[in-house]
């Protein structure tokens, strides 16, 4: 029986003349998970954290950063993990207000809806979370 990583996800986006954009990480080259590529923010729970426990953790941790008005988008079962993926709007002056753990990301970087699902460096499990958000956000 595979034992599944459990882990919070969180989505910050903006909206601009109707278009939405969401504020992606490039992992670190040494990376324990994908390296080198493009993903959310997010790790896994500890113990007996719930998620959303684990998703202010991890945002104080990666982006020094406290969520606020965030909504559940969904939960998704993988082969190899369960996550529960949150979603914030965030003001313009987003990357002004984080500070970015460059331990772990080389830099964030905003994505459109198409320039997200073109990207070849992010894993196809994010392509449908963000296929998923992108609905919910544009309908």
């Amino acid at each position: 029986m595979i034992i599944k990583r459990k882990c919070a996800i969180f989505i910050p986006y903006r909206q601009i003349n109707g278009d939405v954009f969401v504020f992606l990480q490039k992992r670190s080259k040494t990376a324990q998970r994908i390296p080198d590529y493009f993903g959310f923010f997010g790790g896994g729970l500890d113990g007996e954290e719930t998620p959303e426990q684990a998703l202010l953790r991890e945002m104080k941790e990666e982006l020094n950063y406290q969520p606020r008005d965030y909504f559940l988008l969904k939960f998704y079962e993988f082969a190899r993990k369960e996550a529960w993926v949150f979603c914030q709007k965030v003001s313009d002056n987003f990357e002004n207000e984080i500070e970015i753990d460059i331990s772990e990301t080389q830099y964030g970087q905003w994505f459109s809806q198409p320039q997200a699902l073109a990207e070849k460096m992010l894993i196809d499990e994010d392509k449908l979370v963000l296929q998923d958000f992108f609905e919910k956000l544009t309908n």
